[in-house]
């Protein structure tokens, strides 16, 4: 039915008619070209965006520009622009019915960053971010968690950014100096992971789409240069390229320091000196 107005993100309002009237805006370029402008005039076509029609978010409806409020959702269409739109809106997002007053309502994205939405299945210690999906004390006795603590696991930190790690705790509380956050009393996620990246995360549900044993299959990793903006690929997992190339490595850093070098998320973290003359091969000095 019509939404004769639907929240927008990051504090944008903006007024709108439902998913099913919104097809793709033209791009700039594309309407320039059609109404004969001159090329030197035309607009670059849009950006690629980051997520797939049908796909599941967390979009930001605070309407402070630094406020987030994060409601789960999912991807309806790309590029909507209407009469209130000046210019197109990278995602309009259908609210999931179990988001307070979220039935049928729509959420504008207008801007393709991880203020204003971000994928679902993704583990992190963002307490804002995981707050949509805690579960409360009365519902976890019928929940079955597939993991416990002590068991290692692989948690997706990005679309195709994969990192294995230990469960720490099953139904995390976040804390700060031993108390429970303010709102989380009868409130929890269902795992805390230390990744062997020296990093701790909260993964906000338990599925394959987060949460996976540690040497189950995982969708394709994105490289160094492709999390940097670059196109080269990792090889795939389990290939003759990535067991003859190592993960880590170690080598001295700009300050001539050792460190140990992770060649899929180019994290480095402090370590010895290498042992052999083939670890010193490293050396990037």
């Amino acid at each position: 039915g019509e939404v004769s107005r639907a929240s927008a993100s990051c504090g944008h309002p903006v007024a709108m008619a439902a998913a099913a009237a919104a097809p793709r805006a033209e791009s700039p370029a594309e309407a320039s070209a059609e109404e004969g402008e001159p090329p030197a005039k035309r607009q670059r076509p849009l950006a690629a965006p980051r997520f797939a029609v049908d796909e599941r978010v967390l979009c930001n409806v605070s309407r402070r520009r630094s406020g987030f409020i994060w409601k789960r959702g999912t991807i309806r269409t790309h590029w909507y622009q209407d009469a209130s739109t000046p210019e197109p809106i990278p995602y309009l997002v259908e609210l999931d019915a179990s988001n307070p007053g979220g039935e049928g309502k729509l959420c504008a994205a207008p801007a393709d960053d991880d203020e204003c939405i971000r994928l679902e299945a993704r583990a992190c210690l963002d307490v804002q971010a995981m707050k949509p999906f805690a579960v409360r004390l009365a519902d976890r006795a019928t929940a079955r968690l597939r993991f416990q603590e002590g068991e290692r696991v692989a948690v997706q930190l990005d679309v195709g950014n994969w990192e294995q790690g230990v469960v720490l705790e099953v139904w995390a509380v976040p804390e700060r100096k031993g108390k429970v956050l303010k709102g989380w009393e009868d409130l929890a996620v269902p795992y805390a992971v230390r990744l062997d990246i020296s990093q701790d995360v909260m993964v906000p549900f338990d599925g394959d789409a987060v949460v996976r044993p540690e040497h189950a299959p995982l969708p394709p990793q994105r490289s160094i240069e492709e999390l940097l903006g670059g196109i080269r690929r990792a090889p795939a997992r389990g290939s003759a390229e990535a067991a003859a190339r190592p993960r880590f490595s170690k080598r001295r850093d700009a300050a001539g320091a050792w460190v140990n070098v992770d060649a899929v998320t180019g994290f480095a973290r402090p370590c010895s000196p290498p042992s052999s003359d083939d670890e010193a091969a490293e050396d990037g000095a």
